[in-house]
């Protein structure tokens, strides 16, 4: 029986026609989410199903040419990953996503941080909550110039976005070019690179670094001017360097997904209901003007959220 969550991914976000051609790109941790993959997208009447499990980064020396050719010749793709890699450089990952927008026909919805529990909790009930909560979250942050957030873990940090386009994660990846991510569920927008202004306490994720106490950032203008905690708020202060851009503020999110509960992965924790996500670095891809090379997502826990 092919699981409820698979037909999320297929059905629900990608849309899948029968005759399609369908890649599935996981790490090996996840070979039975590709497994059951594979098999959801036959039953639904793919033309053609490719499932590969992707070597090893750290032992990568060439990309190989089957990766770069699959993904320019698929109508729909998927990657699972297990992990979360943003201090080390993926060639496999960027060179398949070069394909991916040069070829500018298929859709791809990727997955990080997951495992099959994640999958089931997160997917099997369906995209039509989350993206309902979305949507109208998004359409209330449209009216405001801003909001101020705080939260029982210390944060009161205001920011502002008067004019920045509002975006909603619906989960939907429908139109050829498409590229998303699952768990679906946030509205978010890229707010003004000066309008900052606050406290924020990070206490749920950061990147892919591991909280080992919560981490407080003081914004002024924008930036942040200070950092204090344990050996996370350490590793942030020598992964962002001195690059100024990689201390600006370079998003706010609103997480609108019940099926998804506060966790140390951020790719999954952002997108819970009830969470709030600032990131550090670059935004030019949703409608700001940091050009960082880096993006690190801070995610707290019960924020309240006062638009302004």
């Amino acid at each position: 029986m092919v699981p409820r969550w698979a037909g999320t991914v297929l059905q629900d976000s990608l849309g899948l026609r029968p005759g399609e051609r369908v890649l599935v790109l996981a790490d090996r941790p996840l070979a039975p989410a590709a497994a059951a993959l594979d098999e959801a997208a036959r039953a639904l009447g793919a033309a053609e199903v490719k499932a590969h499990l992707l070597p090893d980064p750290d032992r990568l020396q060439v990309v190989p040419r089957w990766i770069t050719d699959a993904v320019r010749s698929a109508d729909a793709i998927v990657s699972l990953r297990a992990a979360l890699r943003l201090a080390a450089e993926d060639a496999l990952m960027r060179a398949a996503l070069d394909a991916f927008h040069r070829a500018r026909r298929g859709r791809w919805v990727s997955m990080a941080q997951v495992d099959v529990s994640v999958l089931e909790t997160a997917l099997a009930p369906g995209l039509a909550e989350a993206a309902a909560r979305a949507r109208a979250l998004a359409a209330r942050l449209r009216a405001a110039a801003g909001v101020r957030l705080t939260a029982p873990g210390g944060t009161d940090l205001q920011l502002t976005f008067a004019g920045r386009p509002v975006h909603a994660d619906t989960g939907w990846v429908r139109q050829p070019g498409d590229f998303g991510n699952l768990p679906a569920g946030e509205a978010y927008v890229a707010p003004d690179e000066t309008g900052a202004e606050g406290l924020l306490v990070v206490d749920v994720a950061l990147g892919d670094i591991p909280l080992d106490r919560p981490v407080a950032l003081r914004f002024r203008r924008g930036r942040v001017a200070e950092v204090t905690g344990g050996e996370a708020a350490a590793e942030l202060r020598r992964r962002l360097g001195n690059d100024p851009w990689a201390w600006t503020v370079g998003e706010l999110g609103l997480g609108t997904n019940p099926h998804v509960r506060p966790c140390g992965r951020v790719a999954v924790a952002e997108k819970a209901l009830g969470t709030a996500h600032v990131a550090l670095g670059g935004n030019l891809a949703f409608g700001g003007r940091n050009p960082a090379s880096t993006h690190y997502d801070c995610v707290i826990a019960a924020a309240d959220v006062r638009f302004l």
